[in-house]
């Protein structure tokens, strides 16, 4: 047992209303990255509410600070026609327990009472054991831990299926392409690649290695992250079977000791 604070509470839930600006909306459709930062930003309060904190700032037992890195995340569009402009968009977010040491938050948009979105989002807390090293980074256990109710549905179990499956492959090593990141848009506060930037680079990788003539919404995607790299560095893009893509690190060695994160996608 680890010395670890529990703090009991039930599943948090929490409902905004998001107006829809140029910001929140892409050309047809939402926008998956802006969604992808407010609603990670909704799963830190979420967890920081359950705790009893007024801040999301988590640390563990030695006071180290901790972050909410995310294993996997889901995303489903229904209905992109009924998104427009000044519409008002009511998010339902709800907090679940996932395991002994990862925690899912799942959020639906509605506008006029009709699902439109959906969001689902898996974390475990990780921290730097090397000030600014992001090779250093593990999973810790926070000092205050929420005891929540067990997820609704399996979508953890069978994302956690998959990684070990996928993990096990090696890169394409013909249909590839090198991704640059940028320190000031791709990194995130404390310095790690930020997850909404995972899915920039696979879509820049769509681009680049599949037959798509123009672009179209997307209808579902689902992203297996695995590691994270130094600021700056490039990515390798490296396109599966089917509808898949993945992240590479660009580096020398295994190829199987390389793999940053997975993405499998269908669009309308």
């Amino acid at each position: 047992m680890t010395n670890a604070a529990i703090a009991r509470t039930p599943s948090h839930q929490r409902q905004n209303v998001v107006t829809l600006g140029m910001a929140q909306l892409a050309p047809k459709g939402i926008s998956e990255d802006w969604w992808l930062k407010y609603l990670g930003d909704v799963h830190w309060q979420l967890i920081a509410d359950a705790v009893g904190q007024n801040t999301t700032v988590f640390r563990d037992a030695q006071g180290r600070q901790l972050y909410a890195a995310f294993c996997a995340t889901e995303f489903k569009q229904l209905l992109p026609d009924l998104v427009g402009l000044g519409q008002e968009v009511k998010v339902q977010s709800a907090l679940w327990a996932v395991g002994r040491s990862r925690i899912q938050s799942n959020h639906r948009l509605l506008v006029n009472n009709q699902e439109v979105a959906q969001f689902r989002l898996v974390s475990t807390f990780v921290a730097h054991l090397k000030a600014g090293v992001n090779a250093s980074v593990r999973r810790t256990t926070p000092y205050l831990i929420p005891v929540l109710a067990p997820a609704p549905d399996d979508f953890a179990q069978i994302a956690s299926a998959q990684a070990k499956a996928t993990k096990k492959g090696a890169m394409n090593a013909i249909n590839q392409v090198t991704l640059p990141t940028y320190f000031g848009t791709d990194f995130n506060a404390v310095g790690l690649l930020y997850f909404p930037s995972f899915t920039r680079l696979f879509e820049q990788a769509e681009v680049a290695l599949a037959d798509r003539v123009t672009w179209s919404p997307v209808r579902h995607r689902r992203v297996l992250y695995f590691g994270n790299i130094e600021a700056g560095e490039t990515v390798v893009g490296a396109g599966g079977a089917g509808n898949c893509f993945e992240l590479w690190k660009n580096c020398d060695g295994p190829a199987a000791s390389g793999m940053l994160a997975h993405c499998s996608l269908t669009r309308f």
